[in-house]
């Protein structure tokens, strides 16, 4: 740090005067001038700056406690439990994430729960009436980088695969019951360019209205321009135009005899799609089951997968001639042929420790499969989230990470 003293020339002086300092004082005056500050910082950032594996990176999205967890997959290591919204207080309820490894930033949804959470899975799901945000972070320190306002009761938020674009369902049960016209029944989506989510601003979104109480997302590759959408409470999936909210939003029953909006009889509410990118698996908690959807065809096809419990997440096998479906009530895992429906195997995910299997998915190479547990719900004392990891042929127990509470999702990410 460093000062200059400078004497005060004439001017100065007729300064002096004006401001009634005596006319006669003649005596020289100093002025101090300070350098700029070039010392360390005044509020330094006390976040950690993580070091990231080589190989797959897992991150999940706890819903209960506030964090994200980050797991070295390849060496089975827990990296951090990180810390995640905007409210330093209460739970911010982050509920699914995206991230690019390539672009450094993660974006995660913040579903501000209910004020009483009731007992059950997914109860208390829809039931807030607290506008939710998109969150991006930075993947070095999960700094946040900005935020978007959303609607109630974010749903499932998906990133397209060049990291431009986020988008966002709204899961809003009450306004699907409350609503008296079919407008008012239905929830928007709500679609983020990335790169323009800045500090310090209002950041601006597109909101598309879809249907109603949509969940389950899908985007198009590579720049998510279609989002495909399962609409639980409208027995259906949209197809929206993202790039243009003035085209008309298609709709493709999941089933006969669909029930009327508000009231559904099959409750599509998870999407999972195969590797060709051909067809979208179709997980309606309802009428449990899982039916497949044609995406050149833009239609259903005629294959239906009984489930014993509720389908969620489920996810396709290498050669896209399995199925993977997590169900819950029995916690079991659904492995099925695709083409034809029939079941192949169902392992129960119990004497595994898994309670609400939630979501499934494979590691970059194949070689292991595996399944997000929400852990036990509502009645306290309430259990963490649980990831298996499986052998994807024999489905034996390769190791597991406890996570927080309620996992919804895992992302398995590799090395860019």
């Amino acid at each position: 740090m460093r000062s200059l003293l400078r004497p005060f020339g004439l001017a100065s002086l007729a300064a002096i005067g004006a401001f009634g300092l005596g006319c006669g004082d003649t005596e020289t005056k100093t002025q101090v001038v300070y350098g700029a500050y070039d010392g360390p910082p005044a509020y330094p950032d006390q976040r950690p700056e993580y070091a990231l594996p080589d190989g797959d990176l897992g991150v999940t999205s706890d819903n209960g406690s506030d964090t994200l967890t980050l797991i070295d997959l390849a060496k089975g290591e827990l990296i951090a439990s990180v810390p995640v919204g905007r409210d330093p207080v209460d739970n911010d309820g982050p509920h699914h994430v995206g991230v690019s490894r390539a672009l450094g930033f993660a974006v995660v949804a913040l579903a501000y729960p209910a004020p009483a959470i009731a007992a059950g899975p997914h109860a208390a799901h829809s039931g807030s009436s607290r506008a939710g945000y998109l969150q991006k972070l930075s993947l070095s320190n999960f700094a946040p980088l900005g935020d978007v306002r959303l609607d109630t009761n974010p749903g499932d938020v998906v990133l397209s695969t060049d990291g431009s674009r986020a988008v966002v369902s709204h899961f809003e049960l009450q306004k699907a019951v409350s609503g008296t016209t079919l407008e008012e029944k239905r929830s928007n989506l709500v679609v983020v360019d990335v790169a323009s989510i800045l500090p310090d601003q209002a950041n601006a979104a597109t909101r598309i209205l879809t249907c109603v109480a949509p969940h389950g997302l899908l985007l198009s590759e590579p720049d998510g321009a279609t989002a495909y959408v399962a609409c639980y409470g409208e027995d259906s999936i949209a197809i929206v135009d993202t790039t243009d909210a003035s085209v008309p939003v298609q709709y493709v029953p999941v089933g006969p005899g669909a029930g009327s909006p508000g009231s559904p009889t099959y409750g599509p509410y998870a999407l999972a799609m195969n590797r060709a990118r051909s067809a979208a698996a179709v997980s309606s908690t309802l009428n449990r089951d899982v039916r497949f959807f044609d995406v050149a065809a833009r239609a259903m096809t005629a294959v239906a997968i009984p489930t014993t419990g509720s389908p969620f997440f489920a996810a396709y096998g290498p050669t896209d001639d399995r199925v993977y479906i997590p169900t819950q009530a029995p916690d079991e895992l659904v492995v099925a042929d695709p083409t034809t429906g029939i079941v192949l195997e169902t392992i129960p995910l119990g004497p595994l420790g898994c309670i609400l299997p939630h979501e499934v998915g494979f590691s970059s190479d194949d070689a292991t499969l595996y399944v997000t547990c929400e852990g036990k719900h509502g009645v306290p004392p309430e259990e963490p989230g649980l990831i298996l990891a499986l052998d994807p042929e024999s489905f034996e127990l390769k190791t597991s990470w406890t996570v927080g509470l309620y996992p919804d999702r895992l992302l398995v990410l590799p090395a860019p």
